[in-house]
This record gives structure tokens, sequence and C-alpha cells, in this order.
């Protein structure tokens, strides 16, 4: 049994049983805004629009690896390992809503949009694929004109997307890479992968709706707490609600029980 190790700024204190310790989360703030500010230079190693473009030119990108590797840690650290701490697009939406519009997404229903979305990605990529004859060769940091306007005109999309439909809400509706990641956690959880998730504690919930306030994704957490399951696809294990909650009904764990 490990003891006090840390997950994004969260004390691990029981790495096996597992009790984690409310405590404040505020090395997740600095590293949302050092992603928005690193933008004009990450979206060179990863973006979704870049690997589409590599792809129809026949070229593997370096986001093509940047997927492949969040896949892989999505069976052990779920949506947290690219949604909820290392996406730019996503800290993007978040500062814009969370500290700017305080907007939360409208409805918990139309993210099933989403899933449409990933289909059509994969037919898309399927088709370039097989009309490009595969793929020829890579080049992890591809450029060009008009992969940056493209890109551009992405960061924008999102940007006003999430000013009108709430917070994060390229994330809860359109993005395929979220049911990319969830696909991966579901696998993980099915074959029984030790993996990170949200565990509460529901005599310690005095109702007090301050998860739900703090929640990135509009999630209506209070409710998953008195149920007691914290089971979500749109969850980005973020951490903002075990932060938030005054009497640790919710912690971190590694262990299924």
């Amino acid at each position: 049994m490990l003891e006090h190790k840390v997950f994004g700024g969260t004390k691990i204190e029981n790495f096996g049983g597992i009790k984690m310790k409310n405590t404040k989360i505020r090395l997740r703030n600095y590293i949302i805004v050092a992603l928005v500010v690193l933008l004009p230079i990450l979206f060179i190693f990863y973006s979704p629009v870049v690997m589409a473009w590599g792809i129809i030119n026949g070229i593997i990108t370096a986001s093509v690896f940047v997927f492949g590797a969040w896949f892989i840690l999505s069976l052990f650290m779920g949506r947290s390992v690219s949604c909820g701490y290392t996406c730019p697009y996503g800290a993007l939406q978040e500062i814009l809503n969370r500290y700017i519009m305080k907007k939360k997404p409208k409805s918990e229903r139309a993210d099933k949009i989403r899933y449409f979305i990933f289909v059509l990605f994969l037919l898309m990529v399927t088709y370039f694929v097989l009309k490009s004859g595969g793929l020829r060769g890579i080049n992890l940091f591809a450029s060009s004109s008009q992969l940056v306007i493209l890109i551009s005109a992405f960061i924008i999309t999102i940007g006003l997307f999430s000013i009108v439909f709430g917070s994060r809400a390229f994330c809860r509706y359109l993005c395929p890479q979220g049911v990319f990641l969830t696909i991966g956690t579901k696998i993980g959880r099915k074959i029984k992968i030790p993996s990170l998730h949200l565990k509460s504690v529901q005599d310690n919930c005095s109702d007090c709706k301050l998860c739900d306030k703090s929640c990135p994704m509009g999630l209506n957490v209070s409710y998953m707490v008195s149920n007691g399951t914290m089971e979500n696809l749109n969850c980005i294990l973020c951490g903002e609600c075990i932060d938030k909650c005054p009497k640790e009904a919710i912690n971190y764990s590694f262990i299924k029980d």
C-alpha cells in the first residue's frame, strides 16, 4: 500500500483502499491556464484537425500518436488523461465559461450527438485511407498555410460554441475524442483494470449542491452521490467536485468495490 501520492494537486492517502483527502486542486487551475497560453504551440502536436488533415493527405502526424497514447492511458486513468488535465481545447472552453461567462451546458440529452459525430469521423478516416491507397509516410510536425487557417477556424468555432451552449459544450456534444476515450475507459473497467474513478460516501453528503456548481461538464453530481453511483460517461475526472465538497463526500479511487 502506497501513501501520499499526488494526482492533479489532490493528495491520495491510501493507494489501495482508497481514501482521498479533499485538498485544493490548485495545480489543475495552473495547468488549464498554461494549456491555453501554449495553444499556438500545442496544436502542432495535438489537434483532431491536424490528424484529419494528415489522413486526408496520406500522412501520419504527431496527433495520431498522441491519440494512441491517450487511448492506452484511458484504460487506467479514464478521461482525466486528456479531457481533465491535458486538452488545450477543453481548457479554452473551461476558462471562457468558468471564469468569464459562467455558463453551464443547457442539456444532458444532446450529448448523444457526439456518438454520431464519432461514427462520421471514423467513416471519413476509412474513406480517405482507402482512397489514398493507405498512409504513405510520417510527418510529425506537418504545417501549411491551409492547416493554420483550419486550426484557427476550429479554435474560434470551439470558443463560440462553448459561449453559446455552455461550459465545455464542444466536449459534451461534438468531440469524437471524448467518445474514443470513453471507449478506452469502458474497456479498462470491463477487463477489470484498476482505474481512476470517483467514489462517494452518501452519509457525508449535506446536499449543499456545491459539487454541481463546480462541475465544468455541468453534471448533476449531487444526484450521483445520493444514488451511490459516480459513473457518468461525461465525467472528465477533473476533481473539482472533490475540491469543493466541504464534507469529503466525494473522493478519487483506483480500486472498484
